[in-house]
């Protein structure tokens, strides 16, 4: 979950340098339907199953059942800082710093299971009842589900105030009168991944308030419910908690992470790495068919060391840091200290991923899963570009991570999609990306369609396997999808075999490229305008057979809605130009 405390916990210069557009207003895209192709994960197209910030709840989340089902999406998470402290046994969640550290409904309640129980003691909701409703979701709507399992170690076992007051008013907890504090130890329960005889079978129904919650149990509840992950009804995946770079308690000056409180000290890299072997083990004895993803850092400084305070000088990191900061992490003894440009952290937990598999016979990680909010996208000026981070080697953003000097890319293009491909090639080759958190901003601006359709193409061109936006999928959002997942009204999608598609000028526009593996006679193309005025694209075209008709639909800053658009007049040789609408995404078919 984006962290509301991200000011506090990284001090960062702040600089004013805007990306400089290039006055040219033609481009050129080039396809070649034959080359670089690469199969397109449907699993890109996917959202976060509670992330709406309305307290809207169950399917009116993302504006309600109609909207989603219209946004034809095909996967869903159930994560953030909230699960992390997720109690499925009675339905409680803490919502850390980003709530005043209060225990309360807000999972179960948003996922869909309703108000809780005030007359039931500690027993809030059935158990797993947030579980049952998200999983209930996903398979009335046709999605892979993720749902993300606690590993920090604790979890609260009550709720103080059912009806809390609109503003914590500054209070560690919702609470009208005086009593226990969220800062108690009975008021938490500890984490146990694999529940021990001596505590009888696994059941449907936990002992609510014996201090210890289990994960496969928790799991077990799950299987008995709907199925392994093999079956058509089965939870598909678990992610191995959340942001562990932003659990703790900071260095007083640099303010507080999201669960100070449930984890009151500074993460260590073994800590976390021994917190998400110990998970994932218990998940694949549990559903060896399920995936597992990891490590979820919140962005690029949980890629760099798992957490750092950076201050221009980078001294404050996990106290165990110099023990993996070292060969071969820094450049696979290379030398080339731009090799991965600094995400040292993701190579120690590959590796260390992939040792522990090999001793267990069999892989306890399928995904390397991160999330990526944009240090520059808060202006539609940088909006529009700030995707280019993804993928793009010759966009250098304007932050502190692309700075000279600064020790990350110094003045090079991020490359995060690219140089996390070149991770996993050296340390775990086979594990597959995934981007479970990510927001550009934009919503009730073009700008927002245009990062989100770009960011939809890059993550198919890429071959990641999984992405899950977090946030309102609705207005400009919703386009963002709606270009590759429902251009038409009738839910025709963009299709699933990547080609080679390239622009003489991605700061001006980009180009995304497609072909169906049933119909190889027909090209998708989506073609981006990123400037306020109105560009000028010939559209060259290398296929066996020659295309006669080219029809458009596209998105821009005259409406939030997809709409068909005029087509081309003529192909000729399999070129044709169009004028680009200021601010747009295109989505042609060619036949």
């Amino acid at each position: 979950m984006r962290p509301t405390t991200f000011a506090k916990v990284l001090v960062i210069i702040n600089f004013s340098a805007q990306c400089a557009l290039s006055q040219a207003q033609s481009v050129t895209f080039s396809i070649d339907t034959q080359s670089q192709r690469t199969p397109i994960s449907p699993l890109i197209y996917g959202y976060n199953a509670y992330a709406d910030g309305t307290g809207r709840a169950g399917l009116d989340n993302q504006g309600g059942l109609a909207n989603l089902q219209s946004l034809n999406l095909t996967s869903r998470r159930l994560g953030g800082n909230d699960m992390t402290s997720y109690n499925w046994e009675n339905g409680v969640s803490n919502s850390g710093m980003d709530w005043c550290n209060s225990s309360n409904a807000a999972v179960s309640y948003t996922a869909g299971a309703g108000q809780p129980n005030s007359n039931a003691g500690l027993a809030y909701y059935a158990p797993g009842a947030a579980l049952l409703s998200f999983q209930t979701q996903s398979i009335s709507l046709g999605t892979y589900s993720l749902l993300q399992l606690p590993a920090a170690g604790k979890l609260p076992k009550d709720i103080v105030n059912l009806n809390p007051p609109g503003s914590c008013n500054g209070s560690q907890l919702w609470q009208s009168a005086p009593g226990p504090s969220n800062v108690d130890t009975n008021r938490w329960v500890t984490i146990v991944n694999d529940k021990p005889a001596s505590a009888g079978p696994l059941t449907l129904t936990p002992a609510i308030g014996d201090g210890n919650v289990y994960i496969d149990e928790e799991i077990h509840f799950l299987l008995k419910n709907f199925g392994s992950a093999s079956t058509t009804k089965g939870v598909k995946a678990y992610e191995l908690d959340n942001e562990p770079d932003l659990w703790h308690l900071w260095p007083t000056q640099y303010g507080n992470g999201t669960h100070p409180l449930l984890y009151p000290t500074l993460t260590t890299v073994a800590d976390v790495l021994q917190k998400n072997l110990n998970l994932a083990t218990t998940v694949k004895r549990m559903d060896g068919k399920a995936e597992t993803y990891g490590p979820v850092v919140s962005g690029y400084l949980g890629l760099f060391s798992l957490w750092a305070v950076w201050d221009g000088t980078q001294t404050r990191q996990p106290a165990d840091w110099g023990t993996y900061n070292v060969e071969p992490y820094l450049t696979n003894k290379t030398g080339d200290r731009y090799r991965y440009n600094g995400m040292t952290f993701a190579n120690v937990y590959l590796d260390k991923m992939r040792k522990a598999s090999a001793a267990a016979g069999h892989r306890l990680l399928d995904t390397f899963s991160f999330h990526y909010y944009p240090q520059a996208s808060s202006t539609p000026t940088d909006r529009v570009q700030a995707s280019r981070s993804l993928w793009d080697a010759n966009y250098v953003e304007p932050t502190w991570i692309t700075q000279p000097g600064y020790g990350f890319t110094d003045g090079r293009g991020l490359q995060l999609i690219p140089k996390l491909k070149q991770s996993v090639a050296d340390f775990y080759p086979g594990t597959k990306l995934a981007v479970t958190e990510y927001d550009f901003g934009g919503k009730t601006d073009v700008t927002g369609a245009i990062a989100q359709a770009d960011a939809l193409g890059a993550f198919g061109q890429q071959g990641v396997y999984m992405a899950s936006y977090f946030g309102d999928v609705e207005g400009y959002i919703a386009a963002g999808f709606k270009v590759y997942r429902n251009y038409d009204g009738n839910k025709s999608v963009f299709p699933e075999v990547a080609v080679k598609a390239v622009s003489t000028n991605n700061g001006n526009g980009t180009v995304y490229a497609a072909v169906s593996a049933k119909d190889p006679s027909t090209l998708h193309i989506i073609a981006i305008n990123r400037l306020s005025t109105a560009l000028s694209s010939s559209i060259q075209i290398k296929h066996p057979t020659t295309f006669k008709t080219v029809q458009a639909w596209g998105v821009d800053s005259t409406s939030q809605n997809v709409t068909p658009r005029k087509g081309v007049a003529s192909v000729a040789n399999n070129s044709f130009s169009y004028v680009l609408p200021a601010l747009s995404v295109m989505h042609f078919v060619l036949k």
